[in-house]
């Protein structure tokens, strides 16, 4: 079998790598630095989950024969090196070499397994720390401004929604938050004082 050629990428810290709602035609493999996917649950609330991706690992694996439009956006939290892997081709590998397709279900049910672990152990988490993993994710690789915060655009509505959590909890959270002098609320926009 002819060894197939990947394309690279070299994304650079908060660049989206891919969008929620893309058909894959490709997965990202990490081959250095670090991906996060911010990953939608279900119905309920929308509720999303961060996973990152660590090199040798496939970005969104359970999603390799899928179909269906993806999850999640995908983005880079450093600067980092994706190898992708056509998802025609891996199909093609698995048809023509039946063999292989025991060992990729294996690898497969095992990063199901890690994600949905991670999965497990975010939702276990209180509001605050699941409020500031998603404001972390925002700031992760960027300088900040002059006067040393870092300014994050986003609204109320999806802040709650990222960080499955109901807007009154959200609210109150914040405003706690604020009163501590971690961070300063203005419209659409929260900004972060200190990490």
């Amino acid at each position: 079998m002819r060894s197939p050629t990947y394309a690279t990428q070299q994304a650079s810290a908060g660049q989206t790598v891919m969008h929620a709602g893309a058909a894959p035609k490709a997965l990202p493999y990490v081959e250095s630095g670090r991906l996060h996917a911010m990953v939608h649950l279900g119905e309920e609330g929308q509720r999303v989950v961060p996973v990152s991706f660590d090199p040798g690992e496939i970005a969104m694996c359970s999603h390799l024969f899928s179909r269906e439009p993806l999850t999640a956006d995908i983005v880079a939290t450093v600067d980092t090196v994706v190898r992708w892997l056509p998802r025609a081709t891996m199909e093609a590998a698995v048809q023509s070499h039946p063999e292989l397709a025991l060992p990729l279900l294996k690898f497969l049910a095992q990063r199901l397994r890690e994600v949905q672990a991670r999965e497990r152990m975010w939702l276990r988490r209180g509001v605050r720390a699941r409020l500031w993993a998603v404001l972390s994710t925002e700031i992760d690789g960027r300088r900040p401004a002059a006067d040393g915060s870092w300014p994050v655009q986003t609204t109320h509505e999806a802040l709650a929604e990222r960080a499955g959590v109901s807007r009154p909890k959200l609210s109150k959270a914040l405003k706690e938050m604020e009163r501590e002098g971690v961070l300063r609320l203005g419209r659409r926009m929260i900004t972060i004082v200190r990490c």
